[in-house]
């Protein structure tokens, strides 16, 4: 008998304990203070009469193909957003009842859209939760493929900025306003060791907060610009292309250093390396960005084009002067080619590093 009432007590003190930690799951998880109209929830909060005011985070956790052909890249992360909704204010139950977990789509909230998505972003996870005060906090787990205004004028040693533009959905946009976040951008520790970028490295990510017109009215809207800072590795271009193509126009230059008689064995180098510097453009051109503007690797192709050309005209003028027996005029342009081509090749590169790359 003695046993038996032992047993009824500590099944009592279980069933009280798991009672316990039911009820401060269940406030932990409630999906609304008390006494409020779930309906009534649906609508923006009072704000006074002005907009809500929003603020907007990015976390980056992998950033990824990068492509300067389509002007598009890949971005997966975390977007939160926070503001406050004093009709979901509550007064703490204890020391665990930090915040309180709602659905999502059971409050109103912030809808944010990308506008320079390819197509609409895909979300993984998505959480909402209300502190005391009732400062709300959104966060998503997203993945998008995004396009941006690449500016390749220094190709292949340019910096670009890919650019994150957010705007509230259509319909929320006279009762939203951005402002600063405390933190607005961040990424993953593990960022630089497990990125995706293979011929980029990731500089910075800055935010800006502005308001964007409407080209159908003048009406305007609130904006936040995320722009994520890449600098390209430049070492496959330097060694695989500026390199070998730099290599084919000295070769070319060896026509300097002939005898004029020998005029065969001129035009078989003159000759071959315009066709290599031909046929590796041709090579490499996949790799390089279609856009209506010289780069820096378009200007230097076409200057070893220019200049591999220069030999084959130098070597021409010489053999016919050489052939109407005028070989002191030969003469004298073969020596002034042998200094003045290579040096004028310097100094035209030279303004170009200026003028495409200061």
């Amino acid at each position: 008998m003695r046993g038996l009432r032992m047993l009824l007590a500590l099944a009592a003190i279980l069933f009280g304990s798991l009672a316990g930690i039911a009820a401060a799951a269940a406030n932990q998880f409630a999906a609304f203070p008390a006494g409020l109209d779930p309906n009534a929830m649906l609508v923006p909060p009072p704000t006074g009469g002005g907009p809500v005011k929003v603020s907007v985070a990015l976390h980056v956790l992998n950033l990824s193909n990068i492509d300067e052909v389509t002007e598009r890249f890949q971005l997966t992360g975390y977007l939160i957003v926070q503001w406050r909704d004093p009709r979901l204010t509550y007064q703490r139950s204890g020391p665990a009842d930090r915040f309180r977990l709602l659905s999502p789509d059971s409050v109103w909230r912030p809808k944010l859209v990308m506008i320079n998505v390819v197509a609409p972003r895909h979300t993984y996870e998505e959480a909402l939760r209300v502190d005391p005060d009732g400062s709300m906090n959104y966060a998503e787990h997203f993945d998008a493929v995004l396009t941006s205004t690449f500016r390749l004028k220094a190709f292949p040693f340019d910096t670009q900025k890919l650019e994150v533009i957010i705007h509230p959905f259509t319909v929320q946009q006279p009762f939203v306003t951005f402002v600063a976040n405390p933190l607005p951008v961040w990424t993953a520790v593990e960022f630089n060791t497990y990125s995706s970028l293979e011929s980029w490295q990731f500089k910075s990510i800055a935010f800006e907060i502005g308001i964007a017109g409407s080209q159908f009215g003048k009406d305007t809207m609130a904006e936040t610009r995320f722009e994520i800072a890449v600098e390209r590795s430049y070492g496959f271009y330097l060694w695989k292309v500026f390199l070998p193509l730099l290599l084919m126009v000295i070769v070319s230059w060896s026509v300097f250093w002939f005898d004029p008689p020998e005029v065969s064995s001129q035009v078989q180098i003159a000759v071959t390396s315009i066709l290599t510097i031909i046929a590796f453009a041709l090579a490499i051109s996949l790799t390089l960005p279609r856009v209506p503007y010289l780069t820096f690797a378009d200007a230097f192709f076409l200057t070893c084009y220019i200049f591999a050309f220069v030999a084959m005209v130098e070597l021409t003028a010489v053999h016919i002067a050489y052939r109407n027996e005028r070989r002191r005029l030969a003469t004298r342009i073969r020596q002034t080619a042998r200094w003045l081509v290579p040096c004028a090749f310097v100094v035209i590169n030279s303004i170009l590093i200026v003028h495409f790359l200061d």
